[in-house]
This record gives C-alpha cells, structure tokens and sequence, in this order.
C-alpha cells in the first residue's frame, strides 16, 4: 500500500466520488491509486479540460453534494492555474482539499525542471493566503498527519480550501500500514456548533421587549444562513420580522414568503431598503454575513447601527461591526433553534405562510413583497422584440423540474439574477460573488451535476464569461452529465460595458466578436439550441431538453441595451 493508495482511502471514508484535475508525471501515483479505487467502487479520477476548471468544477460539487471537493494539478504552471479557483472557494468558504506535487526532495534548490519549492516558483507562498491549511510534505512519515489536519481544517470554522504539497518520491512511498484515524469523518461530522449561551440571553430579552413595544425586528440573511432558512424563517412568523437578505444569502430564505422583501445591497430591492429604513425597527438582525461591501450597499448607515445584532460564527467578522448592539458568535442553524425554542412559548405566530408556496409563484412571477425595478422585464417574451434576461429566467424557471439548480457567472447574469431571478426553492440558486471569478459556473455547473444529476444542472453565463472556460463542455459530453449552459449573448463583456458607460470618462471598447456559441457546443458533441425571439422558446421539447443524459447549449440573444440593475433600486 503506498501513501497515494493512503490518501485515496482517506478520500472514501469521507464519502468523495471524484477527484477532478490534470495530471502530470509527478501525480502518476496518485492516479494509478484512483484507479485501483474505481474498479472497487470507490473515488475516482475525472480529467477536466484545464486546472481552473477543476477547482471550479470541484467547488460545485462541494456544493451540491455537501462533501469536501477535491482537486489536483502538477507542479508548477499546473499550481499557478489552479489558484483562482481555489481562492474562490476561499472567499466563498467552500471545502476543498487540493493536492499538488513538488519536485523530488533531494533536488529541491538545484533547477529541476518545474521546480515549485521556496527555491523555485514558490507555489506554498502562493497558497498561503486563499487556504484554511497549507503544508509541504517533507516526509513520508508526515503525510497522514498532515492529512488528516488538511481535512480537519477544509470542514472546520469557517470552511475553506486546504492544499498539500506532495514531492514526488513521498506519492509512491509504502505506507506504515491503513489509516491510523478511521474515526475522524465522524469527529467532524459530529462536532457541534457553539452558541454563546450569554449572548443568546441577551438576544431573547431584546428581542422580547422589541415585541412587548410593538416595535419591528428586520433579519437580514447572509450566506452563512444557508441551510438554516426553515429555522430563520419560524423567527420571523414568530416575532413578525421582516426577511431581507443579502445577495449571497437569496439562497436562505424563500423569496414568496409574505414577510420577505427582497435583497438589500448590490442589485436590491427598493422593498428591501424600505424595510430597514423604517422609522419602527428597533432590532437588525444580520444573520451569517461578513457584512461586506456587496451585502451593506456600501456600508449604508440604514444596516451599520446600534440597532444591530451581529450573529455569524466566525468571530473574525465581528471586527466589521464595532458599533452592534450585540455580537453572537454561532452558526445560525443552532442560534435560531435555540431562539425558537426559549420564544415559542410566549409568542403566537404573527404571520403563517401559506403552505404551497410552489403555487403561490406560479400565480405571479415577481414575490408580492418585492418592488423590482422594471416589472416589464419580467413580463412574458413574446413577439420578435429583443429578449431582456429576467425573461430568459422566468422560461427557465417555469419549464424546467423544480429541482434543478442554477450556477449564475459573473458578468451580467449575477446583477439580473439577484434582482430578478426567483425560485420557490432558493436552495437551487448559486452565487460566488465574493471574489467574483469569471467562468467560475462554468465549471460549477458541471460539479453540480456530478454531484446529483436526477435533474438539470444550469450555468447561466454571459458570453465573455462563457468564452473564458466554455472547453469544460467537453467533461459534460464525455461524462453523460445533464448540465445546461444558458449563454446570454450581448457581444461584448456586458457588466463592464454598462459600468464604464456610467463612471466612465472615455468611449472604450468591449464588443467581443459575434461568436455562434451553438455552433461550437454541437463540435463537442453536445446539444444546441439559438433563442434570438420568443417563437425559438417554442420550438424547443423542453421536456427532452430537462431528460437529456448530456449536456444542451442555449445560445440566448439577449438586448445588448437594457442595463442591469447595478445598485440598489
């Protein structure tokens, strides 16, 4: 048994299907281990089409699966292309395990060919600050322990990506013997989450006397809310409280529930302001956001208050609140179980969502507590105008299984999605907006459908975005995958272009060429389809396109013309 076999085993006792990545010769072990791992069922190797992808693609899969992704490339350039994914799932908090290799131990420091020590291309400086955990191997005898704490890292607080570097004679090296901790998949899985029992205190008598004043209470849900939205959501029947969130929390709380109002910060809702800005509200409570410049709206004074509850479980954040009421260090799952808990004793619901939600978005589009910026937009396409994007998303939205999920890139498909993308299940819609990669849903997409694919997996992507990584296809034709890539063709970097036509001082150029996108994914082998006007919407069997065992291109002409809702409404 070799360290490389030891690894993989590590991999299949935390539940990892696959290991996305290129390989070069110094990862030749490594690979020859997943593929004695395949042929008992256990992870297996998937060749992605370049190394950024493979952390893209790994992230997805972190995602949707709710195991650690992981990925690998070579050393050297290998290395250097996996780093902007990687430091996307850093930002984004996402748990990954990266493994890289090094050159052989006894030539470090003597020009060997890719050389990624500190003496060559100091690939572990590079890693050091978009990792939870970043360690060189330097002897066999290592390995599993730093392992094990690159594991333990990944799925700690917070989460995040974890790198080891591997030389290359340490990958095929025996083994003292099988793994030495066969208990830690379910120490992690069993650790709980803190909750400051002082501060939950605090918070119950606050929140109690803001109820006994008939004074209003505001929750504003980040990204760390994900997961915990039924919980959140029961807070707010109970107090009455009024549900915003934050771009990257729109995936927490179900956009049609009477109390929500929209999102407040980049591409918000008037609704949503208005919400904080009443002269009523005694209590904010922001629930798991580092409240950043995205979440704040540029860090408006109607969220940085006294008035504010800070609750997030990563102390770290707090040092953005200084002037809150009350930090509670705590994941949010726990804090509003317990909060729950000590209220629903005393506090009747003030308000009961219907229980078919599912029917309540199919009578109107737009969430009746939410103000968007056009209506129109969202209205049906029809006739041979010009296609806006809220469009595209109310055809995908409606003809699509409810079940499946949406990768949104980062051009001008994020702006429209958060204020126009709305889903009776918001636990389908993924960002990464925080360090905000090009072409990252690209690769995203197709992890997601590794992931699960008993329905479609969409990347909606604008065209520059599409062109930066659009060779990922190729991994969803060649793996059968259901994955849909929804390109919004403008003919030119969109946001951008929108953008400098705003701050701008001079006319710049940002057309790309028209590209036929259709075209180029039937070359792959993959299915395709060109939407320019309504009537193209109907020609498609969309129930074949949803059942499809690969992957479907849209090439979507969209109106080069109709800006995206850049700030707040």
């Amino acid at each position: 048994m070799t360290l490389s076999d030891l690894i993989v085993e590590y991999l299949e006792r935390f539940g990892v299907e696959y290991v996305f990545g290129i390989p070069g010769t110094p990862l030749g072990p490594l690979f020859d281990a997943l593929a004695r791992s395949e042929r008992r069922g256990g992870p297996r190797s998937v060749l992605t089409r370049h190394e950024s992808g493979a952390a893209f693609i790994a992230d997805g899969y972190a995602r949707e699966s709710g195991r650690i992704g992981v990925c690998c490339a070579t050393t050297g350039p290998g290395a250097t292309n996996l780093i902007t994914g990687v430091a996307s799932a850093y930002a984004e908090q996402v748990p990954m395990l990266v493994i890289t290799p090094q050159t052989r131990l006894p030539e470090f420091s003597f020009g060997c060919f890719q050389d990624s020590s500190r003496d060559g291309v100091d690939i572990m400086s590079m890693f050091d600050h978009c990792t939870r955990y970043n360690s060189l191997v330097s002897h066999p005898n290592q390995l599993e322990r730093k392992l094990a704490a690159a594991l333990t890292a990944a799925l700690g607080t917070p989460r995040g990506p974890a790198h080891l570097s591997i030389p290359a004679d340490i990958f095929p090296a025996e083994a003292a013997g099988p793994a030495s901790y066969p208990g830690l998949p379910d120490l992690l899985s069993a650790r709980q989450a803190a909750v400051d029992g002082a501060a939950l205190e605090r918070l119950v008598e606050e929140v109690r006397a803001t109820v006994r004043n008939n004074g209003k209470i505001v929750l504003l849900v980040g990204r760390n809310g994900i997961g915990a939205g039924s919980e959140i959501t029961r807070f707010a029947e109970l107090a009455g409280a009024t549900m915003v969130t934050t771009p990257r929390g729109k995936a927490a709380i179900n956009s049609y529930h009477p109390l929500a109002a929209g999102v407040f910060g980049c591409a918000g809702h008037a609704s949503a302001r208005a919400a904080l800005a009443d002269d009523a509200v005694r209590l904010v409570l922001a629930v798991g956001t580092n409240l950043g410049e995205w979440s704040t709206s540029k860090w408006d004074p109607v969220v940085m208050n006294d008035r504010l509850i800070h609750i997030h479980d990563d102390r770290s954040c707090f040092a953005r609140s200084p002037m809150a009421r009350l930090h509670l260090e705590g994941a949010a799952g726990p804090v509003f179980t317990q909060l729950n808990d000590r209220l629903a004793a005393e506090l009747k619901p003030a308000v009961t969502a219907p229980r078919d939600l599912d029917a309540v978005a199919r009578t109107a589009y737009v969430p009746a507590g939410i103000q968007v910026l056009k209506p129109e937009c969202c209205a049906p396409a029809a006739g041979n105008a010009p296609l806006k994007a809220p469009q595209v998303y109310l055809e995908l939205i409606r003809r699509l299984p409810r079940e499946t999920r949406y990768f949104i890139d980062n051009s001008n498909s994020v702006p429209w999605t958060i204020h126009y993308f709305f889903h009776p299940r918001p636990e389908s819609y993924h960002l990464s907006v925080e360090f905000a990669t090009m072409a990252w849903a690209v690769g995203a997409a197709v992890g997601g459908a590794f992931a699960d694919c008993r329905a479609p997996s969409v990347c909606i992507a604008g065209d520059g975005c599409y062109l930066m990584s659009g060779q990922e296809i190729t991994v969803a034709v060649e793996q059968g995958l259901p994955v849909i890539f929804v390109v919004l063709s403008d003919q030119g970097y969109g946001l951008i272009r929108h953008g400098h036509r705003a701050l701008g001082k001079e006319r710049v150029d940002f057309d790309i060429p028209p590209v036929d996108f259709a075209m180029m994914a039937r070359a792959t082998g993959a299915e395709a389809h060109t939407i320019r006007i309504a009537e193209d919407l109907e020609r498609i069997d969309w129930q074949t396109l949803a059942s499809h065992r690969g992957p479907t291109l849209l090439d979507v002409r969209i109106d080069p013309e109709e800006r995206p809702p850049l700030a707040m409404a």
